[in-house]
């Protein structure tokens, strides 16, 4: 469903935004605004106490999540009524550890039941298969992230272990908003592209229009995070700042 989705968007963003800010009511209201500007997808990130591969922008809204009040449990209650109202998929982005606390499996379950269509876990281990295994048991995506620096045999061995897209990670580093994308960030898709059907969506440091537009010159989808949240953070009327954000990034405007 997630792949379909993203092929059925002639210009195919998913926007991530961290579950929570300021509340979970807010949260369902950003999804549906966000799905209103047109998201092939939505990612929502569950947030954790040591996200290592965030930038300062997405380091602030997982505490400030936290600070909130945010529970795991509280999230689980609203997933199914979020994806009961929308009709693009719902994604789950999370470390590992607050997966676990209950059990993977069970929790992985307990997503599957309240209509989540797929994962990313930044910090899987290396060999991800016994999850890959679960995931494609319950029907739910296990999307994986290909780094600049990861090695070619490396990405084989991810892509065998992947559904619904591939993350392909624009930078060297963590997120946050980027004036310029590396030029390498066009072969580096390209290169996944020539060993995968997948659909294949560029994250990390994407903040403009002009980085948007050029990266769907080649790329399948583009993931926003950093760009929206900063925004988001700063805005009196998140739910109106999320629509007007990703209806110009969409629109060139």
């Amino acid at each position: 469903m997630i792949a379909q989705s993203i092929k059925n968007h002639k210009k195919a963003v998913i926007p991530y935004v961290t579950a929570g800010l300021p509340n979970l009511e807010t949260t369902g209201k950003i999804l549906l605004a966000l799905q209103d500007a047109g998201a092939s997808a939505l990612e929502i990130g569950i947030p954790f106490s040591d996200p290592m591969a965030d930038g300062s922008v997405l380091q602030k809204a997982s505490y400030m999540a936290l600070q909130s009040g945010f529970k795991v449990d509280d999230l689980q209650d609203c997933l199914k009524g979020w994806s009961t109202m929308l009709d693009i998929p719902l994604i789950v982005m999370s470390y590992i550890n607050p997966l676990m606390r209950k059990g993977l499996v069970q929790t992985l379950k307990n997503f599957k039941d309240s209509g989540v269509k797929g994962v990313i876990i930044p910090d899987l281990p290396r060999d991800a298969g016994v999850i890959y295994a679960d995931c494609t048991g319950m029907e739910i995506d296990l999307i994986r992230m290909v780094a600049p620096t990861t090695l070619p045999e490396r990405i084989t061995e991810i892509l065998s272990q992947c559904s619904g897209f591939v993350y392909a990670v624009s930078i060297k580093g963590v997120t946050g908003t980027r004036s310029d994308l590396p030029v390498e960030v066009r072969s580096q898709v390209l290169a996944i592209k020539d060993i995968t059907d997948l659909p294949v969506c560029v994250g990390f440091g994407v903040s403009s229009v002009e980085q948007v537009e050029n990266l769907l010159t080649f790329a399948d989808g583009v993931i926003v995070g950093s760009y929206l949240m900063e925004k988001l953070l700063d805005s009196a009327d998140p739910t109106r700042t999320a629509h007007d954000t990703l209806h110009a990034l969409l629109n060139g405007t």
